[in-house]
């Protein structure tokens, strides 16, 4: 998705880290573009005339330097341009056919891809566990007894993954760990059953690469630049970090607002985001997989692994946006496309497919450029654009639908299944909407460090509006009200869709057609984020209160009073000081890196100590503030109310440092 506004924080860390610069597909559903009225029929000329007035123009309002786009349709190019600088300081121009941008996210297309390959010639299984491929200490945990992780569950981020950032890159390029150390190193947990939701996985994808280059006994990169980049002719483009890019590639500059640059990012998590592609290049992929898998250089899929790349895999219903296996749907004014997009710190790309209609479109930029709206940034809306001018809107589907053979984002599809069965559609003004009132947080959330604390900026209210519609509440995508349809599926005015996700008669998810990479997870009222950081609010609030011993030492001071106190229970005050000084220290760093997305970013993929050690120290002062507390009490220090505010002053600090442990922000030994 695109790039956050920077100048609301909470949004900005969540966008920038939860939907923007961590390798990020872009979003199923766009607003679009207004009006455009009848599509038309894209000619080469149609297409020049309105991409060189558009792309400038939305550059100029989004602060984009650089540009590149290209357009296939029936089975050619018909149109590849450059717009804007590759190096702003230089004057160098982007060319179209040379300048080659880091795509992202859109890599994952190309290393699922490279798996599909190795399932046609019948050296991998989409539906075995994908240990029987790994590397001993790379090997998923049985966590969930006789429910494995299958090539299918993380071609479709279903596999149930926390996702977790720390180590996706690393500071240096001599940093960068090589596929199968870094996965043993930074494997996630386990948090969901595989094929419950969906969740996107950079690891996932990651491991798809592993397995790739265990199973070719070839290194991944060279595996790809063999057998799926010189089959499709795209020999500018390929799997690289960015020094080794610039080396051998003509790579533009990256800005966050340009003139100032963004800092490169290594990343460890290749096969998740490592490719720099030149926009023809991109064309000759749309085309082969608009064409079957048939390639200049030969075959480059099976038509029935192109299938399974454009064809809907996995979703929470039948009727929602959901994934294919390295690609997701895409919706925008109406029209429905297939492809992937990436963002990274100063560099957003996509692709989009109509397979109906022959058509394919991508866009690169170099950099973050400025927004209005977090899902709305210069890259998606040069795509929605393009897809109003030129795309042929669905119709409608009326009528009832579709329910899986298993509730959840993961019906185990895929070439040869058959998983949907027809069930008729339930009078919707008799659905009862009391099961589907509460709280939804991402499933798309860390687990054990300290990202874990952008959940609270991703979560879902459904209330009953009370005249038989359901109204939602997220801070990222608005506020909508929604019209039943049938059973579990609703329909927003704007006419995208919600459709909730029952298990065991119970409803205990959510899946939206604007953010097809994800779903959102029922919790209950005291698993709420809201209500954990409104605790951890309330109990710095608490601590402050501290700020009343030195008004009152100053007091006695002045008054001549020395205090009745033992050497035992000043130490105790100034133990409780400080342990206060550094949670309140942590509270100020993490409020000053939310003002430099790129250091607070950098220290999460990175996995600095510096976010854990604070509250470490803290919880190891912790210790004795409550061992002082009770020997305050059995002694008589101060007076009552002086040992009712140590009380509240410890009871605060635990609750805080309990809220650390909670959300990763204070260091516990790997398992």
């Amino acid at each position: 998705m695109p790039q956050a506004i920077r100048t609301a924080l909470g949004l900005g860390v969540a966008t920038v880290l939860v939907l923007g610069s961590a390798l990020l597909p872009g979003a199923a559903a766009h607003a679009g573009e207004a009006g455009g009225g009848a599509r038309t029929e894209p000619t080469a000329a149609d297409v020049q005339r309105f991409l060189d007035e558009r792309v400038p123009a939305l550059m100029a309002e989004h602060r984009l330097p650089g540009a590149v786009v290209s357009v296939v349709a029936d089975g050619e190019q018909v149109f590849a341009g450059g717009y804007g600088e590759a190096d702003v300081e230089a004057g160098t121009p982007v060319d179209a056919e040379t300048t080659s941008f880091p795509i992202a996210s859109v890599s994952k297309s190309f290393t699922a891809a490279a798996a599909l390959q190795l399932v046609e010639q019948g050296r991998l299984d989409l539906h075995t566990d994908v240990n029987a491929y790994l590397p001993e200490d790379v090997r998923i945990p049985d966590s969930f007894p006789g429910e494995p992780v299958t090539l299918h569950h993380l071609l479709t981020h279903t596999a149930g993954f926390a996702d977790s950032v720390a180590g996706m890159a690393a500071a240096s390029p001599g940093g960068v760990l090589p596929l199968a150390e870094y996965a043993a190193a930074y494997r996630p947990e386990r948090v969901h059953p595989p094929g419950r939701f969906v969740a996107y996985s950079n690891y996932g994808t990651t491991l798809v690469g592993l397995i790739v280059q265990e199973v070719s006994g070839v290194p991944f990169e060279e595996y790809t630049a063999e057998n799926v980049f010189a089959p499709l002719g795209m020999e500018r483009s390929g799997f690289h970090q960015p020094d080794e890019a610039a080396e051998i590639l003509e790579t533009p500059k990256l800005y966050t607002v340009a003139p100032d640059p963004a800092a490169p990012l290594y990343i460890n998590q290749g096969p998740a985001g490592a490719v720099y592609a030149t926009a023809p290049d991109m064309s000759r992929f749309m085309i082969a997989l608009l064409n079957d898998g048939a390639a200049a250089g030969g075959d480059f899929l099976s038509p029935e692994s192109t299938a399974a790349m454009l064809t809907r895999q996995a979703s929470a219903h039948p009727r929602i946006a959901g994934a294919g296996y390295g690609t997701w749907d895409r919706y925008a004014d109406g029209v429905h496309g297939i492809g992937h997009s990436g963002d990274l710190d100063g560099a957003h790309s996509e692709y989009v497919l109509l397979p109906e209609q022959e058509l394919g479109f991508f866009v690169s930029v170099n950099a973050d450029g400025v927004a209005e709206s977090p899902i709305a940034d210069g890259r998606a809306r040069i795509v929605d654009a393009f897809l109003a001018e030129f795309g042929t809107p669905e119709p409608e589907q009326p009528g009832p639908g579709t329910e899986q053979g298993r509730s959840g984002a993961d019906a185990e599809q895929g070439p040869g299944s058959d998983t949907e069965q027809e069930q008729p559609a339930p009078d919707a003004s008799a659905i009862d909407l009391e099961p589907y009132v509460g709280t939804y947080t991402t499933t798309r959330t860390s687990s054990g460090e300290p990202a874990s604390l952008l959940v609270v900026t991703d979560q879902t209210t459904v209330s009953a509006t009370g005249d038989g519609r359901l109204h939602t509440t997220n801070a990222l995508l608005g506020e909508r009200d929604w019209t039943p349809v049938e059973q579990n599926l609703f329909r927003s005015d704007e006419g995208d869709q919600l459709a909730f996700i029952e298990e065991d008669g119970r409803v205990i998810g959510l899946a939206l057609d604007a953010v097809p990479s994800q779903n959102y997870q029922r919790v209950d009222w005291h698993e709420q984020p809201y209500l954990h950081f409104g605790a951890a609010a309330a109990a710095l609030l608490v601590m402050l209160t501290i700020l009343a011993w030195p008004i009152a030492a100053l007091t006695r001071l002045v008054l001549r009073r020395r205090p009745a106190r033992t050497a035992a229970a000043r130490t105790a005050v100034w133990t409780a000081a400080a342990t206060v000084a550094t949670c309140v220290g942590f509270v100020a760093l993490l409020a000053y890196l939310m003002t430099d997305m790129a250091a607070l970013t950098g220290l999460m993929f990175n996995d600095s100590p510096l976010l854990t050690a604070p509250l470490t120290a803290a919880a190891v002062l912790l210790l004795p503030v409550l061992a002082f507390t009770v020997t305050a009490w059995i002694r008589r220090w101060w007076t009552l109310t002086g040992r009712i505010h140590y009380t509240a002053i410890a009871l605060s600090l635990a609750a805080f440092i309990d809220f650390g442990f909670h959300y990763g922000i204070v260091w516990t030994p790997p398992v």
